[in-house]
């Protein structure tokens, strides 16, 4: 079923094949009429040029052809080939076939040429639509990622400033609590001084109870206000050699190590930047935790080393402690997370929350890798010295 469009090319072309055929039997017509002595054939070099115009890559050559076959059919009609030399009619023959032949090389050379630029030119042409295409949608994400831009900048800034109250409202609700916990602390003293040896047995539980609540509120309070600290009005970087930080936390260290007969290692460890109260509050948790938390009757063992990358250094902690549960992983860095009760192990909850805080004002990460019962190894990083 032809379109409308295919039509009309049909009609085109039907058109100039039959002005072709016209011209080239106007051609043969004169051909035969004329002498001998004139390559009137050579005037279908007309027809070869024509051919230009009608579709299909070799159109020209079966013109060609044809014309080729007219020129013989004239020239046996004409006795051209059995004539002599002198008359010239055998040579005209050829000088019409050369030219005819000539003028298609060079029709066929120039129309493949041209349609080999009209594919190129339609490529490129295609070529330059995806391009546009493509600079559409970069201008589109562009946009998109300036509009992210701006909204990200408010949210940033809406979060410093929220970030700042948090702190301010933490610092004056930890002081503030502090008041009248430790008027409680007084006076649950005074009364245990006092009237301790008046009470019965539950009267002194009860007493032991408010005092042994009264010290864990105040020592969670102290934390929650040194944890708010972490960060605030830091002071430009220096140089920490993290070896001699970590050795002399050991050596502070020298009574609980001995006690729970404790072997340390010390591995690679780098010189880095950074903040060096702030790093030694990390390592120092870090390592108190597997002193503190090894299994019971059994040496424990910590080795603390580092591994170079080509822009940061990764550090562990390793112990051959009690371990952590892989369901407590996402617990255990952040604040008064406590995997185990108080009164098997002390502390507020707030050690590891302190490392995650540190490392990540550090530009780095941290991260566990334990089984239970199988030790633990802590691993962060910290970027190296520019």
């Amino acid at each position: 079923m032809f379109t409308p469009r295919k039509s009309i090319v049909f009609a085109q072309n039907s058109v100039l094949s039959l002005m072709a055929a016209l011209i080239a039997s106007l051609i043969f017509v004169i051909d035969i009429k004329s002498g001998s002595t004139v390559a009137v054939a050579g005037m279908y070099s007309v027809v070869i040029l024509y051919s230009w115009l009608l579709p299909g890559r070799y159109s020209s050559i079966y013109i060609a052809l044809g014309c080729s076959i007219l020129t013989l059919v004239s020239a046996v009609y004409s006795n051209d080939l059995t004539n002599s030399v002198e008359d010239f009619g055998g040579m005209n023959s050829v000088i019409s076939l050369v030219v005819i032949w000539t003028c298609v090389t060079l029709v066929f050379i120039a129309k493949n040429s041209f349609q080999n630029l009209e594919r190129i030119n339609r490529q490129l042409l295609e070529s330059s639509e995806a391009l546009l295409e493509k600079v559409k949608e970069l201008d589109l994400r562009q946009e998109e990622l300036y509009l992210q831009g701006l909204k990200l900048e408010s949210l940033n800034s809406d979060l410093l400033v929220k970030n700042r109250e948090l702190e301010r409202f933490t610092s004056i609700a930890s002081h503030d609590l502090q008041e009248p916990l430790r008027t409680i602390g007084n006076m649950t003293q005074l009364i245990s001084k006092r009237y301790y040896m008046h009470f019965d047995d539950q009267g002194k539980k009860i007493l032991d109870y408010v005092s042994s609540a009264t010290f864990r509120m105040t020592s969670m309070i102290k934390g929650l206000l040194e944890f708010s600290r972490i960060g605030n009005n830091r002071m430009p970087q220096e140089k920490v050699d993290c070896h001699q930080l970590v050795s002399t936390i050991f050596l502070d260290l020298d009574a609980s190590i001995k006690a729970a007969n404790v072997t340390s290692t010390l591995k690679n460890l780098p010189v880095i930047k950074g903040n060096p109260t702030e790093l030694r509050l990390l390592f120092q948790n870090l390592i108190s935790n597997s002193i503190k938390f090894r299994k019971p009757g059994v040496p424990a063992f910590v080795e603390v080393s580092a591994e170079e990358h080509p822009t940061y250094f990764e550090f562990c902690v390793s112990d051959n402690g009690i371990g952590i549960d892989p369901e407590d992983y996402d617990k255990i860095f952040y604040i008064f997370q406590r995997l185990h009760p108080a009164d098997m192990y002390e502390g507020t909850g707030l050690g590891l929350a302190y490392c995650r805080k540190i490392v990540e004002f550090h530009g780095g990460k941290i991260w566990v890798v334990s089984e239970k019962d199988a030790g633990c190894s802590i691993f962060f990083t910290l970027n190296k010295p520019k």
